[in-house]
């Protein structure tokens, strides 16, 4: 246990223009701008889940009164279209007013991120590093959590997500207890907790549609995964997987290593494989838990499959790059996420489209058939074949510290 430290919560909050009725809650950007593509953004006519974790946080002791200068919490103001950014703005200070008394909340957004650009760009920070200012995939969003508890200048990041719950009154003790501190004689700077789903970490099996099922049943490597991390002794333990709605992160840890833009989709994991390649191990406390309560997913089943098929083709040249190093090995990272990280990974894939595509051929959805033809097609030509990510990671690190470095403590931008 550490003495008392500044700590920044992150939480991104992402909307999407109010919901049509003929349109499944999609609306077609007038605009011509592709839509970012994030698993459940709230509408804007709708109040979103955001108010129901903050009220929640009533349920936490040790909390730090509001003037305590040692904890903020920050909302990211996620847009999935640009040009809606001044409502979910809007939005967002209307849903936190009530809270604003007790809580030292601030908000990341689309304009005071840009405004920061601006500033760091004026003080000669490259425009390769204020590239990576921005909010338009998971990734991205996850740095921008990093970056939030950077300026707070804070110690320790906690990310979590709007759709959660706290029902652990000593969650933010568990969760500052060992970062800091050593495990086993090895150092602990970033610790996971894990989901209830919404009263146990497994996932319902009984869920997953018949297409997945034969090769892409990742609830049943997942359950596998998840007890033997969370279900059994000891409390704190390395992970494979980690849950990006529930870390605590120290924040110079934070400043040196970004989350991967190029990675779209399970952005989490993806940087616990980026602190491994740089020595860093990601543990799981079994006991720091949150409740997930996530709305009805908006996006089509062949987006989530598409995303899936593209991070998980990037990850295992990732790993085939790093196979130097200890610990990136898919074998590490058995039974989730390696089960799809091995080399009958395209067979899966193209195996999972088939299925798919006769799904909406049997439901007469004929419009959505030729987007599993290029899901397979995707995994036939494989791009990310030709990737160096060794290389990549090492160009992306250097301009991500100099951010970092030039955005240390300067406070959130007005």
């Amino acid at each position: 246990m550490q003495g008392v430290r500044r700590v920044t919560m992150v939480i991104p909050s992402y909307w999407r223009p109010e919901s049509q009725p003929d349109t499944e809650g999609i609306e077609p950007s007038l605009s011509g701008e592709e839509e970012s593509l994030f698993d459940h953004p709230t509408p804007l006519n709708e109040q979103g889940t955001l108010p129901r974790l903050l009220s929640s946080l009533e349920t936490l002791h040790d909390l730090p009164p509001r003037n305590a200068g040692i904890f903020t919490l920050v909302i990211i103001a996620v847009p999935t279209l640009s040009r809606i950014a001044d409502q979910v703005l809007a939005k967002l200070e209307e849903l936190i007013h009530p809270y604003r008394r007790r809580y030292d909340i601030r908000i990341l957004h689309a304009h005071n991120l840009e405004h920061l650009k601006n500033e760091l760009i004026a003080e000669g920070v490259s425009g390769g590093a204020c590239e990576l200012i921005g909010l338009n995939n998971y990734a991205a969003v996850r740095n921008m959590c990093s970056l939030a508890s950077i300026l707070n200048g804070s110690q320790l990041a906690l990310f979590i997500d709007d759709d959660e719950v706290f029902i652990d009154p000593d969650f933010l003790r568990e969760a500052q207890e060992f970062t800091g501190g050593e495990w086993d004689g090895r150092p602990v700077r970033a610790v996971a907790g894990y989901y209830l789903q919404p009263d146990t970490y497994r996932l319902d099996v009984s869920k997953t549609p018949a297409w997945r099922r034969p090769y892409w049943d990742n609830a049943s490597a997942m359950n596998e995964a998840f007890d033997l991390i969370i279900g059994r002794a000891p409390r704190l333990k390395p992970t494979p997987f980690v849950f990006g709605g529930n870390m605590v992160v120290e924040c110079d840890l934070l400043s040196r290593i970004p989350f991967d833009p190029l990675i779209t989709r399970g952005e989490d994991i993806d940087f616990l494989i980026n602190l491994r390649a740089n020595g860093v191990t990601f543990w799981l406390d079994r006991e720091l838990s949150i409740k997930h309560l996530p709305p009805r997913s908006s996006s089509p089943d062949w987006k989530k499959l598409r995303e899936d098929a593209r991070r998980f083709l990037y990850e295992r040249k990732k790993l085939a790059d790093h196979s130097d190093l200890d610990g990136l090995d898919r074998q590490a990272l058995m039974p989730y996420p390696g089960l799809f990280l091995g080399p009958d990974l395209e067979e899966r894939i193209i195996k999972t489209s088939l299925l798919l595509k006769q799904e909406y051929e049997s439901a007469s959805r004929h419009q959505e058939a030729p987007e599993c033809d290029a899901i397979a097609a995707l995994a036939e030509e494989n791009p990310y074949a030709r990737i160096d990510t060794k290389r990549w990671l090492v160009d992306l690190t250097e301009r991500w510290q100099e951010l970092t470095a030039a955005a240390a403590a300067r406070g959130i931008p007005p």
